[in-house]
């Protein structure tokens, strides 16, 4: 692995502040929800999010004539539009003054389920031919394009398809770009909407769908996933500019890394330690903090053969150094939520951000016989089973409970990967203690009271 170093630099990355962010999940209309779900150990009582197909592009009162989608339009792209003015109230942040502003838009999507339902049906033939195109979900660029266009956003826009780390590729691009200077605020993430059963049945035939339709990330009974929609947004600024403006934190991505996995395997489709390694080596280094620091790590954990792989991974690159009595927890968010794909990366970084925030783990489920194929004596790792404190690994002769007088700052990380062979691997603190301003925006903790 040592030859993997050259050209990746030394220097840590500039820190990149989290300071709002939203969710439309299978249970969860939002974060708080999603908190309350992932803390009562809780599955969504189904994969699908409930009311896609009546979105519209208007929030009443906030879009100039002309900028709201048709009722054709693609519910992915609507449901990132909405999931995004969500992630601005969460960030005190009105959509309104960020018009003519470098705000970048990094957006994953992998399916373009409309559309197929759409020439599944031969609707497309009665759309305006550039209506099918953009509206219809025929140019996925127009995912993107479209939250650009109704905020007015001169910053990169850009959809972008990983596969199922398309979403925490978008973030790794954003974290860049701010870095870059090319923009100045970004909005991130990704968005899924299972609407055609094409890919289902893909999958299915591929072997790689759990029959009970549970993910049972790294148990001996783990036989697949459930395909579910979703939707998360980041609002992402760099730290120094969010603390100079008096933004709340919700966290801080100390560095990230994106990588292949090249030929280190037999099939394309087949995951690999080096490649995830390497992905989770670099961000270590751009974020200039050692793995074994890192006390909790939300996993791809797709409930698959993958896990053993990614454990593996996660064993070599994170085990070294870690003192002991100090376990790496992990933990898998699809769960309790099911598959989001392209939506499932930004998922879990949501759900990092809350244990930061909380200095809490909630339980992974359907996790009581621990995998055959994954040597866990010799694995410094616990798949959480219940509510737990956030664990860090102290500096000197603190407790690592995160109240020791010399534990270092509560450290998390999210890993994906996906079909194509793309490794993506963010690094993440906890927000930096901030003078008590009252309590944080309604769109935060609660559902607005009906009027």
């Amino acid at each position: 692995m040592s030859a993997h170093h050259t050209g990746i630099p030394s220097v840590a990355a500039e820190p990149i502040a989290v300071i709002g962010m939203s969710c439309r999940l299978p249970g969860a209309a939002g974060v708080a929800q999603l908190w309350e779900l992932l803390c009562r150990g809780a599955e969504a009582p189904g994969p699908h999010i409930d009311g896609l197909d009546g979105l519209d592009g208007r929030t009443p009162g906030t879009d100039p004539p002309g900028t709201a989608a048709t009722n054709t339009a693609d519910p992915q792209q609507l449901l990132l539009l909405h999931t995004a003015r969500e992630a601005l109230a969460d960030a005190g942040t009105d959509p309104a003054a960020l018009a003519g502003t470098r705000t970048a838009v990094f957006a994953g999507q992998s399916q373009a389920d409309h559309w197929e339902r759409l020439r599944e049906t031969r609707a497309e033939r009665r759309l305006d031919p550039l209506t099918a195109l953009t509206d219809g979900g025929q140019q996925r660029s127009v995912l993107a394009g479209r939250l650009s266009y109704t905020l007015g956003l001169h910053g990169p826009s850009v959809t972008l398809d990983t596969g199922q780390a398309s979403s925490l590729a978008a973030v790794h691009l954003a974290c860049t770009s701010l870095r870059a200077g090319e923009s100045t605020l970004a909005l991130a993430g990704g968005v899924n909407a299972v609407l055609s059963p094409v890919a289902g049945d893909l999958f299915d035939r591929a072997g790689v769908l759990a029959a009970d339709r549970r993910c049972k990330f790294a148990d001996a009974s783990a036989d697949g996933f459930v395909r579910a929609d979703g939707a998360g947004v980041v609002v992402l600024k760099p730290l120094r500019t969010a603390l100079a403006d008096g933004d709340r934190i919700r966290a801080v991505l100390l560095g990230s890394a994106i990588s292949h996995d090249g030929a280190t395997k037999k099939r394309l489709t087949d995951p690999s330690v080096t490649g995830q390694r390497l992905a989770m080596r670099w961000a270590y280094e751009a974020a200039g903090v050692p793995p074994g620091s890192v006390g909790y790590v939300e996993a791809h954990g797709t409930g698959t053969g993958i896990d053993r792989v990614e454990l593996a991974a996660l064993n070599e690159e994170l085990a070294p150094g870690r003192p002991p009595g100090h376990p790496l927890l992990v933990g898998s968010v699809k769960t309790n939520i099911g598959h989001c794909e392209a939506a499932a990366g930004v998922a879990g970084l949501i759900k990092t951000v809350l244990c930061l925030e909380h200095r809490t783990v909630p339980p992974s489920l359907h996790f009581s016989t621990p995998s055959p194929y994954v040597d866990w004596d010799r694995l410094p790792i616990t798949v959480p089973t219940a509510t737990r404190p956030l664990p860090t690994v102290p500096t000197g002769t603190g407790t690592g409970t995160g109240t020791g007088p010399d534990s270092a700052p509560a450290l998390a990380a999210v890993n994906g990967q996906s079909i194509s062979g793309v490794n993506v691997h963010l690094v993440l603190r906890a927000a930096p203690a901030a003078p008590d301003t009252g309590p944080p925006p309604l769109s935060r903790t609660q559902t607005a009271p009906a009027a």
